[in-house]
Order: structure tokens, then sequence, then C-alpha cells
């Protein structure tokens, strides 16, 4: 099978959950734009900036690690030391969190009750747990348990939202239960949803988690422990350059930046913003589920060069189809998705944070190559570097800009991080990408967004039906352009 057919096929399976999922929590968007107010959402959207930083914490690279040497040795061993080890250290993180809740508010200055904290602590337990299990599947070429489990936990918390926050409190005025009813409603309903669809992936991945025999090999442990460390550095400086700002953004706006609102309010009508920006990520966790198994499968293969630089083509065509159909609709998508008319002052930045995302995901293709040649190390390095950008950016810009800083620093530090790892990357795996054809098209689809907001139509059905029109022409353009060469069973 063409390798770019197989890859396509994976990403397709392995990107399901996820483009399903952030479909479906679309469905989410206008329930909690209605029913939180700005200064709520905007707490939902910090608490979940802290929850992605944790995150990477709680793995510590040990995903890459399991992928890395089951290529070589025994896999059933090194997935019973990867699993014991993040189970051990998640009970640590965990129960930390869970004790010292009230004293992790106060030192963050959280505006939130301590049994939200002890929600999440739970969801990050779980979550971590279940990293190595899906990782099996992943490369034992197991998708579709993937999906289903992925699916699951998705639906399942979608449904316990629309429960909480629509059933409960309809039955509760129908006088048919006892629940609360006084809007705003409590953000606590949002994390326990999610708690209790956790519980969904425990059970349908019984086996991998319950059946395996807990290990603790000191030596093997440390030899992913060295490779995977650089990944865990990596991780942290790399969501800093997408959470940064959310973590930061009320303690840097100035007070009174925007008239009548608080500086949770302008995080939450940012978040808005940063939501409808999401479609490039489908592409890219697509990607990255399907992409690095695939890269260190034909890593060996004398075509690999040219077949990674086809892989970076083919995924900038489909991002940049993405990054014009969602800027050129992204009024329609904010009448469509976002509830309160004060969510949508910041449907601008749309296309900015787009663009940004497109940056990540060109520089997730290209760090491919210290990932194959066990050079994890300039991986940290790149990452600090678009970690320090964003640090600064936010500083200077939030300050003067508000959230368009903020926007305007992710493309910065994505931007950064790519022209970084291309260079480098270049002295010790050479890949013959077109820079020149992709950098053409990046060109042509930018012209395309920024002339449509310059001629942007004053009548709003109008705009609606331009924006449409003009993204389905464009992707038809680039299916026919390129088809030939992604349907060709050969590589050249």
């Amino acid at each position: 099978m063409n390798p770019l057919k197989k890859l396509a096929s994976e990403a397709g399976l392995y990107g399901l959950p996820s483009i399903l999922g952030r479909l479906l929590n679309y469905l989410l968007i206008p329930l909690h734009t209605a029913v939180f107010i700005p200064e709520q959402f905007g707490s939902i959207g910090e608490l979940y900036a802290y929850a992605a930083f944790l995150n990477i914490i709680y793995t510590y690279g040990m995903e890459t690690a399991y992928f890395r040497f089951t290529t070589k040795e025994n896999s059933e061993s090194y997935y019973a030391q990867a699993f014991t080890a993040i189970l051990l250290t998640s009970i640590i993180f965990s129960g930390s969190i869970f004790i010292f809740a009230e004293q992790i508010i106060q030192f963050l200055d959280l505006s939130v009750e301590t049994y939200i904290v002890r929600y999440l602590a739970v969801i990050f337990f779980v979550d971590a747990i279940v990293a190595i299990p899906l990782a099996k599947l992943r490369l034992a070429h197991k998708a579709k348990k993937f999906a289903f489990t992925r699916i699951s936990n998705i639906a399942l918390n979608i449904l316990f939202n629309l429960c909480f926050l629509m059933l409960f409190p309809f039955l509760a005025k129908a006088g048919i239960m006892d629940w609360d009813t006084q809007k705003p409603y409590e953000i606590g309903y949002v994390f326990l949803a999610n708690l209790l669809a956790n519980v969904s992936m425990i059970l349908i991945l019984y086996k991998e988690i319950f059946l395996v025999k807990l290990q603790f090999n000191w030596a093997k442990t440390k030899k992913m422990l060295v490779y995977a460390w650089p990944i865990l550095l990596m991780g942290v400086a790399g969501i800093s350059v997408e959470q940064l700002d959310k973590v930061i953004f009320e303690h840097l706006l100035p007070e009174n930046f925007y008239d009548g609102k608080t500086a949770e309010a302008a995080l939450g009508i940012y978040m808005a913003a940063f939501k409808l920006s999401v479609f490039m990520m489908l592409a890219i966790q697509a990607f990255r589920y399907a992409g690095e198994p695939f890269f260190f499968s034909q890593a060996e293969d004398k075509e690999a060069p040219e077949l990674f630089a086809k892989v970076l083509y083919y995924f900038v065509s489909l991002s940049l189809v993405i990054w014009v159909g969602v800027s050129l609709n992204a009024d329609l998508i904010g009448k469509l998705f976002l509830g309160r008319a004060e969510y949508r002052e910041s449907l601008f930045l749309v296309p900015i944070l787009l663009f940004g995302k497109l940056f990540f995901g060109i520089y997730i293709n290209l760090s491919i190559w210290f990932k194959v040649t066990d050079k994890t190390h300039y991986g940290v390095y790149i990452s600090v570097v678009g970690g320090i950008v964003a640090l600064i950016g936010n500083i200077l810009l939030i300050p003067i800009l508000g959230y368009t800083g903020a926007a305007l620093t992710s493309v910065l530090a994505y931007f950064s991080m790519m022209v970084y790892c291309y260079f480098i990357g270049q002295k010790y795996f050479k890949i013959p990408y077109p820079v020149g054809k992709i950098a053409l098209n990046i060109l042509v689809a930018g012209i395309i967004v920024v002339a449509f907001f310059y001629f942007k139509p004053t009548s709003m059905w109008l705009n609606y039906g331009l924006g449409i029109l003009i993204t389905l022409i464009y992707a038809g353009l680039m299916f026919l352009y390129e088809r030939k060469r992604i349907f060709s069973k050969r590589l050249k």
C-alpha cells in the first residue's frame, strides 16, 4: 500500500475521535456561552490552560519513549515499565493536588471552589494512566478501538454537560426533580461532566490497564527517562506557546482596558475566538496520532526524505483549506455557535489564531528529524525559543493590544519554532521540502483571507454567501490541482 495512503487512512481513524469530538464540542459552545457569563467562561479557559501544562507533566514524554524503544526491544516489557512509572507518579501528583487544593487556589489566585480543583486532580490521574494504553493501541494499529475509546469519552462528556446544564434544570423547573435553576450556573458542572466521562476510558481499556503486570526495572526506566526528559521540557515549553496567554492574561491586561469589562470577562471573550480557531488543530492532532508511528516505521527507508517532504506538502495544502474556510466564514460560525453577542467581539482574531496554528502544524511535521535521530534535546532548544518568544510577546503586547496582542504573539512564537526547526534539521536529516511551493500556497491563501476581510460585504447574507462560495471554489481548485499526485501509487 502506498505509504501516503496508509498515513492518510490511519490519520483519519486516529483523528476521527478528535475531529468528531471537536465538532460535537461545538454543541457545547452555544450552551456554555448561553449559561455562563464571560467571567465564568474565562475561568473555565484558565483552568483548562493549567490542565494543559499538567497533562504534559503527568506523562513526561513516556509515550514517545515507549514508541522509540518498542521498535528495538520487547514491547510488552517496555509497556509495563512505562505504565508502572506513570501510575506511580500520577498517584503522587494527584494525591498532592487533592490534599493541598485550598493552598493551590490561594497561590494561583483562582476564583474557584476547592471541589473543582479536586475534580481536576482525578481528571488528571485518569488522563495520565490511559495515555500508555492508548499509545499501545496506536503502535499496534488498533485504530478502531482507539477511536471507540476516545469517542465514547467525548460523547459522554457532552451528554453529561447537556444533562447538568439543560435537561436537569428543565426538569427542575417542571417540578420533576430538585436541581439548581438559577443562572449563571456553577462552572463545576463542566468539570464534573469531564470527570464522569473519563471513567468510560478505564472501563473500555480494562484489559490494557488491569491485566498488565506492573514492573519496575530501573535500568529500562532510566533509559526511557533519559530519552523522555527532553520531550517533557519540549512539551512544557511548547504548551507555553498555546496556553501561557490564558494563564497570565488577567495579570497583564490593564484595568479598564476594555470599557465595562473586567480582565476575566475579556479573557472569556478571547477564549470564544480561540475555540473557533480549533479547526486547524483537527488536522494537526490527527496527524500527530498517526504521524509518529508512521515516521518511525519509515525512517530507515531510502525514500524516506522524499516521502516526508510530500507529507508536509499535502499537510499544508489541507491546512490552508481549513484556514481559508474558517476565516472567511468566521462571522457565520460565530453567529451559530456563540450564545451571547458579546462573545462575538473577538471574531476578527480567528484568522490570526489559525495562521499561528498553521505554523505549529508545519513545525510538528519538521520536528520528526530529531525524534528519529535520537537528538531530542534539540526539541528542547526549539520549544524553549518558542516559549521565550511567547513569554516576551505576551508581556509586551497584551498591555498594549489586549487579546489582539495575545493572538499575534502566538503567530510569532510558532513561526520562530518552525524556522529554527527547519534550518537545524536540514543539517542532521536533510529532507527536500518544497519550500517555494509551500510558501507560494500560503501567500495565495493569505491574499484570499486578507482581501475578503478588506472588501467584506456590509450585507450579512451576502457576507455569509460569499464566504461559503469562495471556500468551495478554493477547496475545489486545490483538490483538482493535487489529486493526481495524492492518488498516485508511486511516490515520485
